[in-house]
């Protein structure tokens, strides 16, 4: 279970915490004590499905609906997280790698009420609404070895309650695996439409505020990782929680962070951070363009948080972009060194149930798993857009049946970036440019890096060209992740050339013609991310 002593604790490693992306890798993991016992699976309920609209997600800013006091007929036992690992290494036997849910849950709630309760805390004085949604089966839970662990990154609209009362903006899930030295980030819509235990169905990021409404048991994020683990059976072992002013504040003590935008934005923005919100002549239309942007605190706040003009998966990509853009500051300024002096410094940043200890160990794993690689996972296209009847509130709705649905993304959380250099051959590529935008050509070594390739922007260049186009130094396609590699430079996969004779230090060659856009749509990016590369 998640540590129930909570510590305010410096951005010390001015991306230690915020991150906690690249640098968690040296916890224990769920298997490391022979006193953590496993998560036990919530029991499973009815499965009837209610109809879903079958369009695009779009999410929408719905107010969510007003607390309701749960009936009392079934009882449902309640969520146990994995248990926390220790603040120091214990010698145990590794548990079997199993990270497959068995069942198959229902994804939707059901057309006909059965109505239940968790009766974990009281709720009397609660105010009553219409009877909640009736809840979908649970999740198995997903056994992770011991050498893994799952950190829950939470940012928060204001500082107002302690443990986050507030709603819930960010929400991602990161998995260390201690053993590769690599990471993977997944980033999960606040308006996921889940069940909140000993509640009702709602938004996920309504369910911090309501554990501090009721007092619920461990507080408000032990009712988020209960509710995470019910709905996707992930275990979270630690949690690092900070408000959007610290944000401001931890980016620029680092004096700002340079964010590779792929894709340019405009969207309404505060002229100025101090100016009343309520008053509309206070805001502005902001644009910000492709290439490598340097932001301050307060754009990359806007950056992080916009999506009037794009949408929650969008938002999902930009946030990982600002993460890993902040590890990569940290690493080259060498703060790892300097986290004892810092860390009274910036000791009221983040909220986080992880010690200065482990934190220290943590730190000094970033920069291998920098060179590693990170997997970015995101659950765009594994979720239908749903009107909830009684509120007509639009969510989103979990997809768990079909090929590379939810299960698989989450199954991928577990497992090492499919091109990490730690498991396998780098797939290395060499970029040349012919195009008249250089800052396409960095930003196509970018989105190579992105997605686990070793990209080299030769110093040749070519005289400028409309089409991009890509050539293979092999006899055929196999363990090229050519299906991947196409995507990424925005070519037709049969469109990459065969060359089995030349002799090159590289695995490709991509010229980058006037055509290329760095702006990758991520509903369609290849989901097979098979054993063998295709």
């Amino acid at each position: 279970m998640i540590h129930s002593s909570v510590k305010r604790f410096p951005f010390a490693l001015s991306w230690a915490l915020l991150l906690l992306t690249m640098l968690l890798a040296s916890c224990q993991g769920p298997g490391d004590s022979n006193n953590n016992p496993q998560a036990t699976t919530p029991a499973s309920l009815p499965t009837l499905a209610a109809t879903a609209v079958a369009d695009l997600p779009t999410a929408t800013n719905t107010t969510a609906p007003t607390a309701t006091v749960p009936p009392t007929n079934t009882a449902i036992p309640t969520v146990t997280n994995t248990g926390t690992p220790g603040p120091s290494p214990t010698a145990s036997n590794t548990p079997t790698f199993t990270p497959i849910p068995t069942n198959t849950p229902t994804s939707v709630p059901q057309l006909e009420p059965t109505l239940a309760t968790w009766e974990s805390y009281s709720t009397d004085g609660l105010p009553t609404s219409t009877p909640p949604t009736v809840i979908p089966t649970a999740v198995p839970t997903f056994a992770v070895g011991g050498k893994t662990t799952n950190i829950l990154l939470l940012g928060v609209d204001d500082a107002s309650g302690e443990g986050g009362a507030q709603r819930t903006d960010v929400i991602i899930l990161v998995s260390i695996n201690r053993e590769t030295e690599t990471a993977s980030m997944l980033s999960l819509p606040r308006d996921l439409f889940v069940y909140i235990p000993g509640w009702r169905m709602n938004r996920i990021n309504t369910a911090m505020a309501h554990g501090a409404a009721v007092n619920y048991p461990g507080g408000p994020v032990v009712q988020l990782t209960d509710t995470i683990l019910y709905n996707f059976g992930v275990p979270v072992h630690y949690y690092a929680l900070i408000d959007f002013k610290s944000f401001v504040d931890v980016v620029d003590a680092i004096d700002g962070v340079t964010v590779p935008v792929t894709c340019g934005m405009t969207d309404w923005r505060l002229k100025s951070p101090e100016l009343d919100p309520q008053d509309e002549d206070n805001w502005e239309r902001f644009t910000i363009e492709p290439g490598f942007q340097h932001m301050d605190g307060d754009t990359a706040l806007w950056y992080v948080r916009s999506r009037q003009a794009t949408s929650d998966w969008d938002r999902g990509r930009r946030q990982q972009q600002v993460l890993r853009a902040i590890l990569n500051e940290g690493v080259d300024l060498g703060l790892v060194t300097e986290a004892p002096t810092l860390y009274n410094t910036y000791q009221d940043k983040v909220e986080t149930d992880l010690d200065i200890g482990r934190l220290l160990q943590l730190a000094t794993l970033a920069p291998a798993i920098r060179e590693n690689g990170v997997q970015h996972l995101y659950v765009v296209g594994k979720t239908e857009s749903w009107v909830v009847p009684a509120t007509g509130a639009q969510v989103q709705l979990p997809i768990w049946s079909g090929d590379n649905m939810m299960g698989e993304t989450f199954r991928r959380l577990f497992e090492p970036p499919a091109l990490t250099v730690a498991t396998r051959a780098p797939i290395r590529v060499e970029i040349v440019s012919a195009t008249e935008n250089e800052t396409m050509v960095q930003l196509a070594a970018e989105n190579l890096a992105w997605y686990g390739f070793l990209p080299t922007i030769s110093e040749t260049t070519l005289p400028p060209q409309d089409q991009t186009e890509a050539v293979y130094y092999g006899a055929n396609f196999k363990g090229s992740y050519d299906w991947l590699f196409s995507w990424v430079v925005d070519i037709y996969q049969a469109e990459i050339g065969l060359d089995p004779d030349t002799v090159s230090d590289y695995d490709y060659r991509v010229i980058i013609g006037n055509d290329y856009d760095a702006c990758l749509n991520s509903f369609y990016a290849p989901q097979a991310f098979l054993d063998d590369g295709g």
